[in-house]
């Protein structure tokens, strides 16, 4: 079996798109080529991987399988490519993290900011995604790795505890748990929220939370991001549950957090997702050595900080 990796980048991209025109202008060949390609790795694999219609190409049950594996194959050999030109003292290379808009404000920006101070070669491809999307372009090899928090094992994918945080109430001054020291569930129940899909881990966690406690909040909103129910908190439209991670931020937009009293366990965790079997870029690797200690760290710090800010 001899598969190239250009048969492996026209199957992807003809996965995607399900059609030969589409693929052959992304690839710049012509759609013949495409096609040839196609029909050489379907004859070495001994199956057929689309299934082929007048107006449309769809994949079968053969090529939703195959597609992980060449998914795997093109990130090793990109992560690989990577990994050579960065050889030199770092002078060059590319860093792809994946995590929540508010985790990478509140968590990574500073560290990122230290890091190009010392190494102004690297670039940083950022991608603000949710939790759920964050696992698949990890998984998929799109990025080099992300944060976020799994509730359950996800295959292709390893997880690593690097931060735990408590959950703090961000409402905007004038609100009537604006003053306090802390805050109980039962409290935070008398007001409406700004509840978080799904799809974000905090708002596992917060139901998580909820469940033991008891505990149902009204919401009448739901937002799609973090920072889009940071600014609906602050417009008034309702109480915000957010890691503890935010609490500076809310400071920053003129808002208060306030811890949340409970007897149940509360703590929010993040981890570090990577690609099982995945070797990291000499750049994600020595970026990664600097930032977990630096997390690891800030737990206590962050929290100390909060109780100090008490009234």
């Amino acid at each position: 079996m001899n598969i190239t990796l250009r048969q492996l980048q026209v199957f992807l991209a003809l996965f995607e798109s399900r059609s030969f025109t589409a693929t052959a202008a992304r690839m710049h060949v012509t759609q013949s080529a495409v096609s040839k390609m196609v029909a050489e790795l379907e004859l070495q694999l001994g199956f057929a991987l689309f299934d082929r219609t007048s107006r449309r190409v769809e994949p079968n049950d053969a090529a939703r399988e195959f597609r992980g594996f060449a998914e795997d194959i093109m990130a090793s050999m990109q992560a690989a490519t990577r990994s050579v030109v960065e050889l030199s003292d770092l002078t060059r290379g590319q860093i792809s993290i994946a995590a929540s808009p508010l985790m990478i404000y509140g968590l990574l920006a500073e560290p990122i900011a230290r890091y190009r101070e010392r190494y102004p070669g690297i670039r940083f491809d950022l991608h603000e995604l949710s939790t759920d999307d964050t696992v698949e372009s990890v998984r998929s090899g799109q990025v080099d790795f992300g944060f976020g928090s799994l509730d359950s094992e996800v295959p292709g994918v390893e997880e690593e505890l690097v931060f735990r945080d408590r959950l703090v109430a961000v409402a905007p001054q004038g609100h009537p748990i604006a003053g306090r020291k802390s805050v109980k569930w039962a409290d935070l129940a008398q007001w409406q929220h700004v509840s978080l899909r799904r799809v974000y881990s905090v708002r596992r966690t917060l139901d998580h939370v909820l469940k033991k406690e008891g505990i149902a909040l009204p919401s009448q909103i739901e937002a799609g991001t973090l920072t889009v129910a940071l600014g609906l908190a602050r417009a008034g439209a309702g109480i915000v549950v957010l890691p503890g991670y935010a609490a500076d931020i809310a400071s920053e937009w003129g808002m208060a957090a306030v811890e949340i009293d409970s007897r149940a366990q509360q703590i929010h965790r993040i981890s570090l997702i990577r690609r099982k079997s995945a070797r990291l870029s000499v750049a994600a690797r020595s970026f990664l050595a600097e930032l977990l200690p630096v997390l690891r760290a800030r737990e206590p710090a962050m929290r100390k900080t909060r109780r100090s800010a008490k009234p």
